[in-house]
């Protein structure tokens, strides 16, 4: 017996559509991927605190200083620069408990983080925590104005993420 019907094979599901279909899924995880890694990757911080060239006269007896915040999570710290003055200038790094202390009784300055000593000039490199700070800058002497200028700009550098 000879079937009057011939038999046809089943339909081949398309398989561009499943392969379009993981490209896109492919895609969406790779741009998350990158996303995620540009997001979460170390970030490096500069700030000029004071600029090269920056100066100041400063009368016997009179300081001057900048506030200065190194966030939590911060890593890498430093903060570095060099002036040059026209007569004995004291500089100094201090926590804001120290810069505190000298507010009061400004002979409490050689008990900071970082200080220069009497001198016309200094460089420093200093690492520093997370925390809050003050550069100053002090002329202690008693008789004559002096002038302090930025030589190489003071800035704070650290790293983040």
């Amino acid at each position: 017996m000879q079937s009057s019907g011939s038999v046809k094979p089943a339909p081949k599901k398309p398989r561009k559509k499943l392969a379009g279909i993981v490209i896109s899924i492919i895609v969406v995880v790779l741009i998350t991927a990158t996303v995620a890694y540009i997001i979460s990757a170390p970030q490096h911080h500069s700030y000029t605190l004071m600029a090269s060239g920056d100066e100041w006269t400063l009368n016997p007896g009179y300081f001057y200083y900048v506030n200065f915040t190194v966030p939590s999570g911060a890593y890498l710290v430093s903060l570095a620069g060099s002036y040059v003055s026209s007569g004995d200038i004291n500089a100094a790094v201090m926590t804001s408990s120290e810069l505190s202390a000298f507010l009061e009784n400004s002979s409490n300055v050689s008990n900071a983080i970082w200080y220069s000593g009497d001198g016309t000039g200094a460089s420093f490199n200093i690492s520093l925590q997370p925390g809050i700070y003050a550069f100053l800058i002090l002329n202690s002497n008693f008789y004559t104005s002096d002038t302090f200028t930025i030589f190489n700009a003071i800035t704070l550098s650290y790293t983040s993420g």
